[in-house]
């Protein structure tokens, strides 16, 4: 099966109609294995698909991640997505602003339903600070 095939029958299988751009949106994220923004993911499809706004792209990665094919990774800088389908965490660089997966066991975050009467649905793990090709002087 072709790639493009594989990512309609993804969609399909979360009740998701496939269209050229929810494909293409999808198999970036997937492939691209950067993290992107919606902004980045814009700025690469717009000269490849005629028929994208940046709107679509935001409208997408939103249904995307409420239907739990892609996850959302909130940085202090912006809020990137990722495919990956073992649990992982992430690592924020302030000097360059790449994320790195952390695939490394890490400290277990406590369950937490409510907090202050807010109803909790998600906790992220995204550790912040200076990467290792930054701190030799790289970027």
């Amino acid at each position: 099966m072709n790639s493009l095939k594989r990512y309609a029958e993804m969609l399909k299988e979360r009740n998701i109609r496939p269209t050229v751009q929810r494909i293409e949106i999808l198999k970036f994220i997937v492939e691209s294995k950067r993290h992107p923004s919606a902004d980045e993911i814009y700025e690469h499809l717009k000269g490849k698909i005629h028929a994208i706004s940046r709107a679509t792209v935001y409208n997408t990665v939103s249904l995307l991640s409420e239907k739990k094919v892609i996850k959302e990774i909130i940085t202090p800088s912006s809020i990137r997505y990722d495919f990956e389908l073992v649990e992982h965490h992430h690592f924020y660089c302030t000097k360059c602003k790449k994320v790195y997966d952390i695939f490394e066991s890490l400290p277990e975050v406590p369950k937490i339903d409510s907090v202050e009467g807010h109803k909790v649905m998600n906790i992220q793990y995204c550790l912040v600070g200076i990467c290792k090709d930054c701190l030799n002087g790289g970027e």
